[in-house]
């Protein structure tokens, strides 16, 4: 009875097509297009949705910004253009506009959607042909309008993954903790829309999704690479993007749909196992956070470790010799006596990381002038710096990692801490963090613009400093998530995760990349550990396959109560790493039955049993449980089991 609906729907929606319209079909998807003399994407049916509007789609479907030879920059749309109409070459439709360039009107920008016969997702392209000397800077494209989904909600990843609603303008900037992956999910319990590019070179690129009464436009700004403007004049941007919808619910889509595209690339192509992770960082199933070097700090770290013992990781911070985000990178010789603090926090068993900035250089210091840090600084357009500035108040100014003089500083700053301190690894922060600067700058080896170079760079920078600085047994971790570097680090530390009245986290990264990654934390720790808050934390940490704590041993040995909580997790973490450690994570689970619901100050409402489905590295599937209350609870599951979950405890069905 369903199929013979959809097809009754399609032959509906196909009464707007007129003859000569241009239509790409499948058995998948059906879209259309108005053959005049105006571009309209007049429907877009899957599965049954129609997901445009009844107009159609009529916004303009591209812009793009232009350098001419004497300066121009022109920002163009299609009203600034003549539409020359669209044609079916085979599986792609092709529409045409003319540019009005250098005193001529035949200047072809061509805009092609495919849809092969096999294929479940339509894909857009975008190429055009300029005159000597003009590049593209900068495009938005594709930007198509749909219909709003009733009571939908919008997914993006942000560190996690975070769901908004549906309303204003939404961001998401890639890669970076604002964009860890390339995809937007818009969902509704009928089904989920996917948005995603299919890049593996990791490119520079943003999505943006921005509503307006029933209707949401999604759209794609991109900084551009001038590499991608040929000398011949050629304009091509080097990937395609991709728009479907599913009746299914968003983690099946993103199962579906993102994942094999994920296990494609450089960075998600080896499983854990594959992968040779430090042995200190694979056992680390908790993360304390010392800061400082006074013996208060010392103390609270002794103590710290007498409850969780051996293979704790430790993230230290500010123990280098200048005040924290100032004089980078200047981090030797560290603060008196901390040497002697490393090598007593190894004898408890800590696997000691301190931290260091791998973006920042701060001009105001002597190895900026002696180094000649000012050539390897990014350069906005203008050639002025991109500077930066954070609580410490200094200014600093991001560094190209393309640049031979960063790399060189960054491998002797790692050199000089695992040689001087005797650590077991460096925390290098903000490469997983922090969006790529497009960079103009006339003397570094990369083109001009955005594109795929930042992310490279790194690439080489951190393969060089693994090879010729670290051990197999030293660990080079970052904050956050962004996914084109995952492969090489260690460990990923998330938490710039959003969390309040107007958003919900979601495990959008722990779903595509459980086994790929090592991930550690779930939100930054708040002052107030009571009233739940570290006991949800600890108990979404273990449900997404994070590596538990990132928490000030000072702070957390206040709250015994919730450390010892923290503790059983921990333990019990260790005892399932055949899931944890190169497992799937599957989703979560919301239990039933006798499970009260509870207000987390400052995160959520969230029933005091959860759980979540991971599949083993064996294959076996799993049910994980963890009560954070007070009380056991007797709780009943999805396929109809029961389970009884102590109080302050985890179990694994």
């Amino acid at each position: 009875m369903r199929r013979i609906w959809m097809i009754c729907l399609g032959l509906l929606l196909c009464l707007g097509a007129r003859a000569g319209d241009i239509v790409l079909k499948n058995r998948h998807a059906e879209l259309c297009f108005d053959d005049g003399k105006q571009f309209i994407f007049k429907h877009f049916l899957m599965n049954g949705k129609e997901l445009l509007p009844e107009s159609g789609s009529t916004v303009h479907p591209w812009e793009v910004n232009l350098l001419g030879p004497l300066g121009e920059t022109p920002a163009l749309q299609p009203r600034w253009a003549w539409y020359d109409g669209g044609r079916l070459e085979g599986d792609t439709a092709v529409f045409t506009w003319r540019l009005y360039l250098a005193g001529k009107s035949d200047w072809p920008l061509r805009m092609k959607v495919q849809l092969g016969a096999d294929d479940e997702l339509p894909r857009w392209s975008v190429e055009a042909t300029l005159p000597e000397g003009w590049v593209v800077t900068w495009l938005d494209f594709p930007r198509i309008t749909l219909r709003k989904p009733e009571d939908g909600k919008a997914i993006l990843p942000v560190a996690y993954g975070t769901e908004y609603s549906l309303g204003g303008t939404l961001r998401s900037d890639y890669p970076s903790c604002t964009g860890s992956m390339q995809l937007v999910l818009l969902h509704n319990p009928q089904g989920c829309i996917y948005f995603a590019a299919e890049d593996p070179d990791a490119n520079r690129k943003s999505f943006v999704v921005a509503t307006e009464g029933q209707q949401v436009t999604l759209s794609q700004p991109i900084i551009a690479s001038y590499a991608w403007t040929g000398a011949d004049g050629h304009f091509s941007l080097p990937w395609k993007t991709v728009l479907g919808y599913r009746a299914e619910d968003w983690t099946q889509t993103a199962l579906h749909w993102y994942r094999p595209f994920a296990l494609s690339t450089q960075w998600g192509r080896k499983s854990l196992s594959e992968r040779k992770i430090a042995a200190g960082v694979e056992h680390a199933d908790m993360w304390l956070r010392p800061i400082g070097t006074e013996e208060s700090s010392m103390e609270a770290l002794r103590q710290a470790m007498a409850l969780y013992g051996p293979g704790t990781g430790l993230h230290w911070y500010t123990w280098h010799k200048y005040p924290f985000d100032t004089n980078y990178p200047d981090y030797l010789p560290a603060q008196q006596g901390f040497a002697d603090m490393v090598r007593e926090a190894r004898k408890l068993g800590g696997y000691v990381t301190p931290y260091i900035n791998g973006r920042l250089w701060d001009p105001s210091n002597e190895t900026y002038a002696r180094y000649h840090g000012a050539e390897a600084s990014c350069r906005k357009t203008d050639g002025t710096l991109y500077t930066e500035v954070y609580g410490s108040k200094a200014v600093n100014t991001v560094t190209c990692p393309a640049s031979p003089i960063w790399q060189e500083r960054m491998k002797d700053v790692c050199r000089g801490i695992l040689r001087d301190l005797g650590t077991d690894g460096v925390y290098i922060d903000q490469i997983g963090a922090a969006i790529g600067e497009p960079c103009y700058a006339e003397n570094h080896p990369h083109p001009k613009g955005a594109g795929a170079w930042w992310p490279a760079a790194y690439r080489k920078m951190l393969t060089d400093i693994r090879k010729a600085v670290f051990s197999r047994k030293q660990a080079i971790t970052t904050e956050e998530n962004a996914e084109c570097y995952m492969d090489l680090f260690d460990m990923m530390l998330i938490v710039n995760s959003p969390h309040n009245a107007w958003t919900r986290m979601v495990p959008l990264f722990p779903l595509i990349y459980a086994d790929r990654c090592v991930y550690s934390g779930y939100t930054y720790i708040p002052d107030n550990l009571g009233g739940g808050v570290m006991d949800f934390i600890s108990m979404k940490s273990l449900l997404w396959g994070s590596q538990l704590g990132w928490v000030a041993p000072d702070q957390l040995m206040k709250f015994p109560r919730e450390a010892r909580f923290l503790k059983t997790l921990a333990d019990f973490r260790k005892g399932s790493h055949d899931l944890f450690f190169g497992g799937r994570f599957l989703g979560e689970v919301v239990p039933g039955g006798d499970n009260p619901q509870v207000d987390v100050p400052g995160y959520q409402r969230t029933p005091v049993v959860m759980g979540a489905r991971w599949e083993s590295r064996s294959g076996r599937p799993a049910i994980v449980l963890v009560n954070m209350d007070a009380q056991p609870h007797k709780v009943s599951l999805p396929d109809g089991r029961e389970a009884e979950v102590p109080a302050y405890q985890a179990i694994r069905l």
